[in-house]
């Protein structure tokens, strides 16, 4: 408990360093989202979006049915038809293919799949015509692909945009007027991001490892200014030491990540749709970062040297970052590269980070939690060995 009482004592002693460890992820984070916004959304190529429809019944089918049972004309049907009436106007542009309910096809192929209820046209019609029914339009629902984010925020604006059009320009009865409720897109799955919610998980899981990297240098000046020469001389066993700088950057880490998520939500609006799951996914990324630190730390005391933590902070961390896709998706400019970096622990922490913001729960992220927690027990056991179990001299 000294130890830890002296670490955290030598922090809040060097304000200067603690700021800007706790604040440049956010101003990363700022800097990245609006210099990148756009790539989050409206310049995505169209001829790379493609959309797949899947319904119990066709367009003809419906249009059948309704011409039997409604006194309104055919092309006026196909006029209104929801959302058959977007789709005849674009499909020069965007891929649109239809299957039935009892298709098989590959859904990762497109950007998003539309489920259409059974009787959903149907239904649309009776209350765009103004006819009295009972029944209610079913919304539609839709999934999008979350390895084509920038595709999926078009198909989303767009279907919502065409949505809104739809109740403004809504057939309304002559005697009466009344509101329309034609159902609403929801969204299953994991949804698009922002810009801002990327980059703020993004430079969230770069920035802690450079921490990993300065907790090394902190602890090597120790051994400097014969801090730990004296810590020893007090009875305090080299491997408490390496305990205290594992706790210690452990919640570095956490309050740093705690800032940015923080300022991120009050600013940029970052919302976490399971809590329980997003939590889990910073608590062993902590531990990650700390068994990191503790390594470099051993590392450091046993080359006798800073370079160590210096080449971790200069260069594998870049390296990491732009594997990890904290930069800009990877699956955007390799495919290959997007594989290489699920399999780095900033990869895995994105990608769960990002999963648990949009919903998914601990089962859905259980392979994210168990690789980072091995990494975390592994790079820890590695550095206790590592460690001296000797003071030694600083040259």
């Amino acid at each position: 408990m000294s130890i830890l009482r002296k670490e955290l004592k030598q922090l809040l002693n060097d304000k200067a360093a603690l700021l800007s460890t706790l604040l440049l992820p956010f101003i990363s984070t700022m800097i990245l989202g609006f210099a990148l916004a756009n790539t989050f959304g409206s310049q995505a190529e169209l001829d790379n979006v493609s959309i797949a429809i899947v319904e119990s019944s066709g367009l003809d089918e419906d249009i059948s049915v309704a011409l039997d049972e409604l006194a309104v004309d055919e092309e006026l049907l196909r006029q209104t038809a929801v959302p058959d009436s977007l789709f005849a106007n674009i499909d020069e542009e965007i891929g649109v293919d239809y299957f039935s309910d009892s298709e098989e096809f590959i859904e990762e192929d497109y950007t998003a799949v539309i489920a259409i209820p059974a009787a959903y046209r149907y239904n649309v019609w009776l209350e765009q015509f103004g006819i009295e029914s009972e029944r209610e339009a079913e919304p539609f629902d839709v999934l999008l692909n979350s390895e084509q984010p920038r595709e999926a925020i078009i198909v989303e604006t767009m279907l919502n945009s065409y949505l809104e059009q739809v109740y403004v320009h809504a057939v309304l009865d002559e005697e009466e007027e009344r509101s329309q409720n034609f159902g609403e897109v929801v969204v299953q799955g994991e949804s698009p991001i922002t810009s801002f919610e990327y980059y703020t998980y993004g430079m969230g899981v770069v920035y802690v490892f450079f921490t990993a990297g300065l907790m090394a240098n902190f602890a090597f000046s120790e051994k400097k200014k014969k801090v730990y020469g004296r810590l020893l001389l007090a009875n305090i066993q080299p491997v408490s030491y390496l305990f205290a700088k594992f706790v210690t950057s452990f919640f570095i880490v956490l309050l740093q990540l705690m800032v940015l998520f923080a300022l991120s939500m009050l600013i940029f609006q970052l919302t976490v749709s399971q809590w329980g799951s997003f939590l889990a996914v910073i608590v062993v990324l902590c531990l990650s970062v700390a068994s990191v630190a503790s390594l470099l730390v051993a590392v450091t005391f046993r080359a006798n040297s800073e370079k160590a933590a210096n080449v971790f902070m200069l260069l594998i961390v870049s390296v990491l970052a732009f594997l990890g896709g904290s930069f800009f998706p990877t699956s955007d400019l390799s495919p290959v590269l997007a594989e290489i970096g699920r399999f780095t622990p900033n990869g895995h922490a994105l990608q769960a980070l990002i999963q648990s913001g949009q919903g998914a729960t601990i089962g859905d992220v259980t392979g994210s939690l168990f690789y980072l927690s091995g990494f975390a027990v592994m790079l820890f056991v590695i550095a206790w060995i590592v460690f001296p179990s000797k003071g030694g001299t600083v040259k």
